[in-house]
């Protein structure tokens, strides 16, 4: 299959409660930079990096392991949107993207694929795609801040 033709594949319940819970508290404790995918971005929203934090490197190994995956990480961070905002179409670096939504509330939004599916939000879900197809975070219509922890990486 090549990498070009590389449908978005969805993962359900990926995470132990214990290990879910845990990344949850994690994002309380993180340090937040205001953010916009580019420069027409006209929605900001806050972006934490977490190259350095053990237990990203440690989820991204489970993914690989359960998954049978074998990409190299490149880097991985941190999105969080505030309430009634939402992304703009844009592009990754590198060749694959991992997407996980950890959040356990309802209305934050799908992710929405250009020329795609649109994915729920679904807590405990992770989404593997193609990083050159462009896709946003939906409008997210809840009251809470939604987060989406990214993994981006090279075949």
């Amino acid at each position: 299959k090549t990498r070009d033709k590389m449908k978005p594949q969805i993962y359900d319940d990926v995470l132990e409660k214990s290990l879910l819970k845990y990344v949850q508290l994690e994002l309380i404790t993180m340090s937040w930079h205001i953010h916009k995918s580019n420069d027409e971005d006209k929605n900001f929203f806050y972006f934490c990096p977490t190259d350095n934090l053990l237990s990203h490197n440690y989820l991204f190994n489970i993914f690989q392991e359960k998954f049978k995956t074998k990409h190299t990480k490149v880097r991985n961070y941190v999105n969080c949107y505030p309430p009634k905002v939402s992304g703009i179409f844009h592009s990754d670096g590198g060749d694959v993207t991992y997407l996980f939504f950890p959040d356990e509330f309802e209305k934050t939004g799908s992710l929405i694929f250009k020329n795609g599916p649109k994915i729920e939000y679904k807590t405990n879900r992770l989404v593997i795609f193609d990083a050159k197809q462009e896709h946003k975070a939906e409008q997210n219509m809840s009251d809470q801040m939604r987060h989406t922890i990214a993994w981006k990486t090279l075949i």
